[in-house]
């Protein structure tokens, strides 16, 4: 299994053959490059409150002189330098800290950060801040961030934990959005088909919209929508707490739409679920908390005569059934 076969070499487990015949496949394979530095990140960011965000060259130099003695293999026509790989592991193991560098910000030389497919990922930024990142998700550091700026750019969904600076407010470019805070708590999500959506935990957040300039002022307890076209911003005071299930694991449901309830499972365990609309309107009461998916698709299906599985395989689920009685 590759998976195992990438946790032994990154665990420096694997014989001098073993590891000569995976370093081939890296060469030959970038695919598998990109998913090494994916299962790095899995295995080293997994919410370690002491992790942090530190200066990629700062980091190169430390590590260099740890591998001056190290023999390491030149393969002079691949373009991946198993050096880096070694500095980049190394600084894994023995400071706790991953690097994921992006070339694909605007225009600056910020720091990408990333989840993953299917999981949350905790940063400790450069100031301190905490973020949670759903997955899929991306969060670019702009250049100097924490030094003369405290700006990021979000794609996907984050929950904010923001410490306090009045001299360098924390800015979110968000889709159509921008979040402009001193330091306070909230939930972020970008979602293409939906606009953006705020609710705010603790604190006041400026949330404007990047298009018309057109402002509301959040504050806690209170949730906030700015649509697709990034004209109109809808505040509401918060009802719903399901927003933070993707990191809580527990949402609560209370005479609850099928439909609302599949979209919170989706975002909330990385599945997609194909139902017959016939039984988004039945209503669900009851509280699912540290939950695997397939315990809460059972319940569902216990408590319903009209709901039936298809199928669950993976992140695919299918439902089918007719209208409940009411």
């Amino acid at each position: 299994m590759m998976e195992e076969l990438m946790a032994k070499y990154l665990a420096n487990e694997l014989d001098t053959s073993e590891r000569a015949d995976f370093e081939s496949q890296l060469i030959q394979d970038e695919q598998l490059r990109l998913d090494l530095e994916v299962y790095a990140n899995v295995l080293d960011l997994t919410s370690n409150e002491n992790d942090k965000i530190f200066n990629a060259d700062s980091a190169w130099n430390r590590v260099s002189k740890r591998t001056k003695d190290t023999k390491v293999v030149a393969l002079e026509k691949s373009r991946f330098s198993f050096l880096k790989i070694a500095a980049s592991l190394l600084v894994l193991s023995v400071a706790g800290y991953f690097i994921y560098s992006s070339t694909k910000t605007t225009g600056s030389d910020g720091t990408e950060l990333a989840s993953v497919t299917h999981g949350v990922k905790e940063f400790t930024l450069p100031d301190g801040s905490l973020v949670k990142l759903n997955a899929n998700a991306k969060l670019t550091l702009s250049k100097h961030f924490g030094d003369s700026n405290r700006n990021v750019i979000l794609k996907g969904e984050a929950n904010f934990d923001i410490v306090r600076n009045e001299d360098l407010p924390f800015v979110i470019e968000a889709g159509n959005s921008t979040v402009k805070v001193l330091g306070t708590s909230f939930n972020l999500a970008t979602e293409a088909d939906d606009g953006v959506e705020l609710d705010v935990t603790e604190g006041l957040v400026e949330f404007s919209s990047s298009i018309t300039g057109v402002k509301e002022h959040v504050a806690k307890g209170q949730s906030a929508k700015l649509d697709k076209a990034g004209k109109i911003i809808q505040k509401n005071e918060m009802k719903d707490a399901n927003f933070s299930g993707w990191w809580t694991r527990k949402l609560e449901y209370d005479a609850t739409p099928l439909s609302e309830v599949f979209k919170d499972l989706e975002d909330t365990y990385w599945v997609n679920i194909d139902y017959n609309e016939a039984i988004g309107a039945c209503t669900l009461t009851t509280t699912f908390q540290g939950t695997s998916i397939e315990d809460v698709i059972k319940t569902i299906v216990a408590t319903f005569t009209e709901v039936k599985l298809v199928s669950l395989k993976e992140n695919q689920i299918k439902l089918d059934g007719k209208p409940c009685d009411h």
